[in-house]
């Protein structure tokens, strides 16, 4: 079985990291860190016409209709750069909608997120922590021809630029999902500041929000089994910008060791530190293998929780430890505002967590394997 990427995707590659190059470097990832503004406009418009947020979506409403790891490509290459876009958050979103959305569903939203007129966003997780279906506490009442929606959502990603909030609550005794316009009465979205200012997310809080029975997605209390599959998409999208963001991180480390000079020759040829960057590119490939093979298996295996669960741990390792030790070569530098280690190593940190963290995935790939 072959899983390297087909020319099309390698193609895919280099165009959009053709794109990053020229249109966010470094420097222009600083300006929008530093912006009030929720994420860029000018450059949402720009991907949106390469199509990248029609990727997935199926072409009978206006998308490109190809898989999950043609999606993981330009995530990795969104983590080489660090690229703060809520795009993958979109396309979580669409997946969602397209998997567990009826046809009028599909038709009144899929095409809006294809052509980016529409930015959707997941709002799962609550203060508890907890990922399972047990985390989800939000109130949804109804109330006569509505549905009333109460309580907190935490880490919304990107919920800042989002159009549409798709809200798990908590109905039937079990967990069912609501489409609710993010600027609705009784929403309010309160920016968090994050330690990686390169992301966006928020806490929502919906107070007694109405909405129809028909902008509930999918049967009532019966959302969670398609949706913690949507998440555990999401999660291999984001191992794969951890994956593009460690590479970047050692890439870094590696070229600081070739000027900087000590004892009357480059540091990289101590063996101290050119062995601390082998085993970190051992760490990277390792992980690069486990996001492909969790990505195929996605859109391929009935229960990809093992691939996934393995995927994100060990990249949440590989990048924390490329971002720890990409500071340690640069030395004092490297804690500086102007050098950009640092910002890969605030990236792993948030992302670490994100999804669940390694001893989440741990004990979840032994549940998976049974054991």
């Amino acid at each position: 079985m072959d899983f390297g990427f087909s020319a099309d995707q390698e193609q895919l590659r280099a165009q959009v990291r053709r794109f990053l190059d020229s249109e966010c470097p470094m420097d222009r990832v600083r300006q929008i860190m530093a912006a009030k503004e929720p994420h860029d406009r000018g450059l949402w418009s720009k991907i949106a016409e390469l199509g990248w947020p029609a990727l997935t979506i199926a072409e009978p409403y206006g998308g490109l209709g190809l898989a999950w790891e043609d999606l993981v490509v330009i995530a990795e290459e969104m983590g080489r750069s660090l690229f703060p876009s809520p795009l993958l958050a979109g396309a979580v979103a669409a997946r969602v909608i397209a998997q567990m959305g009826s046809e009028g569903q599909q038709a009144r939203w899929l095409p809006q997120a294809a052509s980016g007129d529409l930015i959707a966003t997941l709002a799962v997780l609550e203060e508890s922590d907890d990922l399972s279906a047990a985390g989800v506490q939000l109130v949804a009442e109804t109330n006569g021809e509505q549905v009333l929606l109460s309580g907190r959502k935490m880490f919304v990603a990107h919920a800042q630029a989002a159009d549409l909030l798709l809200v798990a609550a908590r109905e039937h005794g079990g967990v069912s999902l609501f489409a609710v316009p993010a600027h609705a009465a009784g929403v309010t979205v309160t920016p968090l500041r994050l330690i990686d200012r390169s992301q966006r997310a928020a806490m929502v809080a919906l107070e007694a929000v109405a909405v129809d029975h028909a902008d509930r997605i999918g049967a009532p209390g019966a959302a969670w089994p398609d949706l913690a599959g949507a998440m555990d998409a999401g999660t291999v999208a984001l191992a794969a910008e951890m994956v593009g963001a460690a590479d970047a991180a050692l890439r870094l480390a590696v070229e600081y060791a070739k000027v900087r000079k000590q004892f009357g020759q480059p540091i990289g040829r101590f063996q101290g530190v050119k062995h601390r960057l082998a085993e970190i590119l051992v760490d990277i490939e390792s992980s690069r293998s486990l996001v492909y093979f969790a990505s195929w298996a996605v859109d391929h295996q009935q229960d990809p929780r093992a691939a996934v669960s393995m995927a994100k741990a060990y990249a949440s390792q590989a990048l924390d430890r490329a971002g720890e030790e990409g500071i340690q070569v640069h030395g004092a530098i490297g804690f500086t505002w102007e050098c950009d280690a640092h910002l890969y190593y605030k990236h792993g940190r948030y992302c670490r967590n994100l999804g669940g963290s390694p001893e989440y995935h741990h004990e979840r790939l032994l549940v998976a394997q049974g054991l």
